[in-house]
């Protein structure tokens, strides 16, 4: 097979091919078949051999692949080397293996190792001399201890996503810092996107004093050629933009298609590097006042509020003006049962209807209910089915069929919902309406949105007296009701990211 080619001004000599070689940009950028050209913050990653390297940096921007790249470049041109790289699912690091054996595959002959093991979870060389004792390898594991050799001249930990590693981080930063204090030379890089003000990356990340020996690198979506469309630019100017700003600037189609499926705070943490403390409420009050109906008297006219909600069901009837969508939460005892309905037209969606069913028996609220469905006929109601819900949920859905849609509460299906209804408020009043209501505002604001120490999302509120959330889940289920059909499985782990839940195509229906 013949060996790489070069196009440059210079002559080219043994030297300085072998020179090139010897780094790791150079082995892989070189060697691979197709080529592969890297950006500069991946070749700087690639070349950096400091003793602790920490990497705050956006999702999507190649980390997995230049982590392998540098494991196998490494493991090609030294003797005696590991590379243990550990992530929060061992399926994740599994990829790593996957990736160096594809740019292993893609080198000439001449120019790499013989294989010695070759697994889902390793791959080992052996060393140029042939003998076996001084190999090198790629390790790939989960989110356990982490155990060397300790007879390694080289050692490369690499902890990937190290914020999702929940309560595990703690125990595997402890036992991989002593593995590589014991040998001669070696690094320990900590990447990940940030999940919160939680946990020991964003302690290490943020403990610039008491972590002084890191070396620290933010990496965002405009450094990445890909998503970005002027680089250069951007790194002057859109630190200085506000995220929508410089998503319309300097967003590649790629880029806009990812920021189009989150709403704002949630792209800002997955691709801006933006720590989101877990202890603030999801739904800031000065956020949901720009949505809310001014309710202010001008001189005995009718006032925004008045006009625009509804009196009763053959009011509502009346005011819509384009499609109806329903939600109902359900309640007895301490938690009221509460209707709330959204009007989708062309100014935005409007609450024209809620109604609160406290402490109310079965029979009432089904007779209720079936008033709303046979008057104020909305395109669908969405209904919890949880617990004492179930029976009142199945009992509408056989007598009206799909205008009924049963709601399973899991926290998958709370997740979409409220991210949902998040993203309508992110668009002000032309998103969303609500009215002046003490009691919703209050609820909406309550919703906390907390990271649970398995690393996914969790929507709830601080249960009092007088409320569960009641008012809110009602507003999301109708809010769920107008969105486009899509579905979610609830019997598995949320995703992590929110694209992954919306690309999925994954829908609450027929759950």
């Amino acid at each position: 097979m013949p060996g790489p080619t070069i196009i440059t001004h210079k002559e080219i000599t043994s030297d300085v091919l072998a020179d090139a070689l010897a780094t790791e940009t150079g082995y892989i950028e070189l060697l691979s078949d197709p080529p592969i050209q890297f950006d500069d913050y991946q070749r700087e990653f690639l070349e950096d051999t400091s003793r602790f390297q920490i990497y705050l940096k956006g999702r999507q921007l190649g980390f997995s692949f230049v982590s392998a790249a540098r494991a196998l470049a490494r493991a090609q041109n030294l003797d005696d080397y590991t590379c243990i790289i550990a992530s929060y699912k061992l399926d994740d690091s599994k990829e790593k293996i996957r990736y160096a054996k594809q740019l292993y595959d893609s080198l000439p002959d001449q120019y790499k190792k013989n294989k010695l093991q070759d697994n889902a979870t390793s791959l080992e060389f052996v060393s140029k001399s042939g003998r076996q004792s001084t190999g090198t390898r790629i390790i790939a594991q989960g989110k356990g201890p982490i155990r060397g050799k300790g007879g390694n001249n080289v050692l490369d930990i690499v902890l990937d996503e190290f914020a999702f590693f929940g309560s595990f981080d703690e125990m595997v930063y402890t036992s991989a810092v002593p593995v590589l204090t014991r040998v001669k030379h070696g690094s320990l890089t900590l990447i990940s996107t940030p999940l919160g003000k939680m946990g020991m990356f964003y302690k290490i990340w943020d403990g610039v004093k008491k972590y002084k020996n890191y070396k620290r690198r933010t990496v965002y979506w405009w450094d990445f050629s890909l998503l970005c469309k002027d680089v250069a630019r951007a790194r002057k100017e859109a630190p200085h933009m506000h995220t929508l700003q410089r998503v319309e600037v300097f967003g590649t189609e790629q880029l806009h298609e990812l920021f189009n499926a989150m709403d704002l705070e949630s792209f800002q943490q997955e691709f801006e590097c933006a720590f989101i403390d877990d202890s603030t409420s999801y739904f800031p009050l000065d956020m949901v006042y720009k949505c809310v109906m001014d309710d202010e008297d001008v001189q005995g006219a009718q006032t925004e509020q008045e006009r625009l909600m509804a009196a009763g069901f053959e009011d509502l009837r009346a005011k819509v003006t384009g499609r109806l969508g329903a939600g109902y939460d359900v309640g007895r005892r301490k938690d009221a049962s509460e209707l709330v309905t959204l009007d989708e037209t062309d100014n935005g969606k409007i609450m024209r209807f809620m109604a609160t069913y406290k402490q109310s028996d079965f029979a009432l609220q089904e007779r209720e209910l079936d008033r709303f469905l046979e008057i104020s006929k909305p395109i669908r109601l969405a209904m919890d089915e949880n617990g004492i819900g179930m029976q009142l949920a199945e009992g509408r859905r056989r007598k009206f069929g799909t205008q009924v849609e049963p709601v399973s509460f899991t926290n998958a299906s709370k997740e979409l919902m409220a991210v949902q209804l998040h993203r309508e408020f992110e668009k002000g009043r032309s998103g969303i309406l609500i009215p002046n209501d003490r009691d919703l505002i209050t609820q909406i604001v309550s919703i906390k949105r907390e990271v649970t120490p398995n690393g996914l999302f969790r929507y709830s509120t601080e249960r009092n007296d007088k409320h569960h959330g009641d008012k809110f889940w009602a507003l999301a289920l109708a809010n769920y009701t107008l969105e486009r059909q899509q579905s979610i499985v609830v019997s598995e782990p949320l995703a992590y990211t929110y694209e992954e839940l919306f690309e999925g195509g994954y829908d609450l229906a027929n759950l």
